[in-house]
């Protein structure tokens, strides 16, 4: 069953169509939230492993650009489970790669810092990616796959926000956030800087990025500053003023897990502040994101 109607698909005919895959993800989520001028925006709902699905879904709707943000992300599970992670993240990457080229769609892929080492931070578009982990690599494979086609984008970006319907306390921001409301102990990490965006000012850019037709094949997207996660955690914190819970900082060395993991995980920015784009410092971002985590609670009444 598909998540779009009848009406989207004869609303296409007369508009160019946008085609987000991952669309209950935190990005995709937030995408199909976003108003592109000139644009039916629809999800995707083929499982991205299954070749056959991904092209039938795909030449059905014959979409003019394609925005691949559907990812298997958990680092750990990842590591326990790298054919999984490979069916997803590189396997499944092909198959929309080939279903885009198959009806001449644009792609745009959503891929991760973390492709590189991390033992450096400032990574430039030009930089030889350098992944220590399952996640890392598949996603560096993805990568190569959508290099391959001429009609590509690659967005490179760490990721934090709240899902446009309320947390669901599946990623960073999420955590601490629920963390806090609940008074739980939280142990943060203070060697991994980051310059992540909120998935709201990601949808933004990619908004301005369509309209204005940006043609790059790799683009690095990220806040102005950088800061680590414990850091990060505290910034939040200092807005709960009733929390109540233990915070103890230590080396993402020692992660339970025991996955290795990127240290300085920040992007250079220049090239897309060259075309005129302004970018939010991190503590808006975060604010921001506390804001719409916010008004998600009163508008449930939680």
């Amino acid at each position: 069953m598909t998540p779009y109607s009848a009406q989207d698909i004869k609303e296409a005919d007369s508009k160019p169509t946008i085609a987000v895959n991952g669309s209950h993800g935190l990005l995709g989520q937030t995408l199909l939230h976003t108003s592109i001028t000139g644009r039916t925006t629809v999800a995707l709902s083929a499982d991205i492993r299954d070749t056959h699905a991904v092209f039938a879904e795909i030449e059905a709707l014959k979409p003019q650009l394609v925005i691949h943000t559907a990812a298997k992300t958990d680092v750990a599970d990842c590591e326990r489970n790298p054919d999984e992670a490979r069916a997803v993240n590189v396997e499944g990457t092909k198959n929309v790669v080939d279903a885009a080229r198959a009806v001449g769609a644009r792609l745009i892929y959503i891929s991760t810092a973390s492709v590189f080492s991390g033992r450096e931070g400032n990574y430039r578009e030009e930089d030889m990616p350098e992944p220590i982990n399952v996640y890392n690599t598949t996603k560096r494979e993805g990568e190569i796959a959508v290099l391959a086609y001429e009609k590509s984008m690659i967005l490179r970006l760490n990721l934090i926000g709240i899902h446009p319907d309320g947390s669901r306390g599946k990623n960073f921001m999420e955590w601490i956030v629920d963390s806090a409301r609940a008074n739980n102990d939280m142990t943060l990490f203070n060697d991994q800087f980051i310059n992540p965006l909120s998935n709201w000012t990601v949808a933004a850019l990619i908004k301005m990025m369509i309209e204005k037709n940006m043609q790059e094949k790799i683009l690095h997207i990220g806040s102005k500053d950088r800061l680590s996660k414990a850091e990060i955690g505290k910034w939040v914190l200092a807005r709960f003023q009733d929390y109540r819970g233990n915070v103890t900082e230590k080396s993402i060395d020692n992660a339970v897990d025991g996955v290795i993991r990127p240290k300085q995980m920040w992007l250079n920015v220049d090239k897309v502040l060259g075309y005129g784009i302004t970018l939010p410092t991190l503590t808006s971002e975060i604010a921001l994101l506390l804001e719409k985590h916010k008004q998600s609670v009163l508008h449930s009444g939680i």
